[in-house]
This record gives C-alpha cells, sequence and structure tokens, in this order.
C-alpha cells in the first residue's frame, strides 16, 4: 500500500462523495493511479511499451451497472489532483464520458463506458 494511500486513510480525509479509503488498490502496470471502490482490473487486457519518448500503458477494468459513470468521474476527478495530475478539458470531458489528466510529462486519459473504464498513460509528444 502506498505511503501517500496509508496517510489519507489514517487522516480519515474523503475526496468528493467516495472515500479515499474506498481506493481499494492501485492498478498494476500504474501504481500511482488508484482503483476506486468496485472496479476490477483485468490484467489479460493490458499493455507495456517503454520507448524512449517514455512509456505508453493501457490497462482496463471493469465494473458491475450499479456503479455508475457519474460515480466513476467524480472519483477520479477529484483524487488524481491530489496525485498531482493536472486535469486537462474538465468542462467538456465529463460529459463525454473521458478524463485527462497530465503530470510530469505523460498523458493520462480515462474512457468510462456502460461496464469498463480504459486507463491510457502516453508521453506528452512535443513537436
Amino acid at each position: 500500500m502506498h505511503i501517500f494511500h496509508r496517510i489519507l486513510i489514517g487522516l480519515g480525509l474523503t475526496i468528493g462523495s467516495m472515500n479515499m479509503a474506498q481506493a481499494l488498490d492501485y492498478l498494476s502496470m500504474l501504481g500511482d493511479v488508484p482503483l476506486a471502490e468496485g472496479l476490477v482490473e483485468l490484467p489479460e487486457a493490458g499493455i507495456v511499451f517503454d520507448k524512449p519518448q517514455g512509456r505508453i500503458v493501457q490497462m482496463t477494468a471493469t465494473h458491475s451497472r450499479q456503479i455508475t459513470q457519474e460515480k466513476l468521474i467524480a472519483f477520479y476527478s477529484h483524487s488524481l489532483p491530489n496525485l498531482g495530475w493536472q486535469a486537462h478539458d474538465a468542462e467538456q470531458a465529463p460529459a463525454k464520458g473521458i478524463l485527462t489528466f497530465a503530470r510530469q510529462g505523460e498523458i493520462l486519459r480515462l474512457t468510462f463506458s456502460a461496464d469498463l473504464v480504459i486507463f491510457d498513460l502516453t508521453p506528452i509528444s512535443n513537436p
């Protein structure tokens, strides 16, 4: 368990309507991206490439229909900025079911569908 996660739990801090303690785990190939309560990682659907320009990672998690897309979007919209990710296109993206964040030369895009969340991490391309 990550130290940041332990500190939040110890302090009883909450983020939005979901408690940070409800992030029971982190993605296996993205160790600093929490897995919201109700999500189950599909490790066989993950891919990782290390390139000189940076890493490319795609992870997929599934959830039951009782976990709403809105609740997941709210969880990641509030928790990822607390982990250093800066939101991009924050006003329009949730309506499209996509959240995009940037941190330390990387872009993290979360795509939400009826029963899946796809996490895509790519390097920021510099033209």
